[in-house]
């Protein structure tokens, strides 16, 4: 009972960055029957956060298509709005396949009690890559977030317009019909729902980062069990039929249920990650075209904000990619143990057993976008080319 404590001490040591993240947004699953206090609050929460997403996208959008009627400043208003966007559907995908997710959490908990004190240190160093990656991700969302959502339009103070109106920046530009969003308390009240919802969108971003981020650097830690199974049953001294029958039948399970898990998390996060990617090209390149808009403006602070912007964007698709990278890397790893064993030292019957071993261990386990590319670091250059691409078109069709 004291080992199945600390295995799932150890577990939730694991998760105690991504647990508050995906629990603020009402988005952690519950693993035991719940009160009827604990659910109303939970869709009370997720309530609140699409209330809180929605009035920081409307009124932007419809000040951007209604309002805004150059194309310049149309494209430099509309691009953290693109990430909201897609924040909102990966919240909502997320909400909509929870019980898949909740499976997934499952599989890693009997993993992670049913695994010997050497591959939970495996499990745990492995976790701990995952913990940096999240920290630094949100370190680097929050801290721009508050600079760009909250120090620069209170920066501006109250601005006069030409018609002798006095007006205060809001968080992001919107247009409200039914009431003057500039006067008090409205002013006060809209900009701090603003800040909220932008709270909301960066939490979504990073639970939803973190969240496959753990499941990868998981299925890698299950690969380097595989590939340590395999060296075992290369070194181990009792070359006898039944010794060498049983590792066999071990590898060959643990594989078939790595590979069982891999499909279900590719068939789940394929679309998140394809809508980071999506994400991260559209955001690039847009940024991109407003730091040359900027620069030809000689504004030396909003070139800084979003070269800054440009920054975390470039970081969380690297962050992104670099996880998938280290799934791939360790299915490499598997690969080549598997093709340098040394079925030398067994009976010519036990050598023909291991051909299927070698068979299923070509197969390379990633994880992929929507099934049309893998997530890699080849990927996230892919990206970055794609982008300069993207914005040498926007720059020759934008007036």
């Amino acid at each position: 009972m004291s080992r199945i404590r600390n295995v799932e001490g150890e577990l939730k040591h694991s998760l105690r960055l991504l647990h508050p993240l995906l629990r603020i947004v009402g988005a952690w699953p519950y693993f035991v029957p719940t009160s009827v206090f604990s659910t109303i609050l939970k869709w009370c929460l997720i309530f609140i956060c699409y209330f809180l997403q929605l009035l920081l996208l409307i009124p932007s959008f419809v000040y951007i298509f209604g309002k805004e009627t150059n194309s310049r400043k149309q494209l430099k208003l509309l691009a953290p709005h693109i990430n909201g966007l897609v924040q909102l559907t990966k919240y909502t995908f997320l909400l909509y396949r929870m019980h898949d997710f909740k499976e997934l959490m499952e599989v890693m908990r009997n993993d992670w009690l049913n695994a010997t004190e050497e591959n939970r240190k495996i499990f745990r160093e492995n976790a701990e890559v995952g913990y940096k990656a999240l920290l630094g991700l949100a370190i680097i969302l929050y801290s721009s977030s508050f600079c760009n959502r909250m120090i620069i339009p209170l920066s501006k103070g109250r601005i006069v317009l030409p018609d002798n109106t006095t007006i205060r920046l809001l968080s992001t530009q919107s247009h409200f019909a039914f009431f003057d969003a500039h006067r008090t308390p409205n002013y006060e009240i809209i900009f701090t729902l603003q800040i909220l919802g932008a709270f909301v969108i960066y939490t979504i971003l990073c639970g939803t980062l973190g969240l496959t981020s753990l499941i990868c650097i998981h299925m890698s830690s299950l690969l380097r069990i595989l590939a340590n199974m395999m060296i075992e049953l290369s070194d181990q001294p009792d070359t006898s039929e039944n010794a060498v029958h049983k590792m066999i039948k071990d590898i060959v399970e643990y594989r078939t249920k790595v590979k069982k898990f891999s499909d279900k998390v590719d068939h789940i996060m394929s679309y998140i990650s394809c809508l980071e990617i999506f994400n991260g090209s559209c955001i690039t390149c847009m940024v991109g075209y407003c730091i040359i808009m900027e620069w030809e403006n000689s504004d030396t602070f909003a070139v800084i904000v979003y070269v800054m912007f440009q920054t975390v964007c470039m970081f969380i698709v690297f962050t992104m990619c670099y996880i998938g990278q280290l799934l791939i890397n360790e299915s490499e790893n598997v690969r080549q143990t598997s093709v340098t064993l040394n079925w030398h030292r067994f009976s010519s019957k036990k050598v023909r057993c291991l051909i299927p071993v070698m068979i299923i261990s070509n197969y390379r386990i990633k994880i992929t976008a929507a099934n049309i590319v893998e997530i890699s670091l080849a990927t996230f250059t892919d990206i970055m080319k794609a982008s300069i691409g993207y914005l040498n078109v926007l720059r020759n069709s934008v007036e």
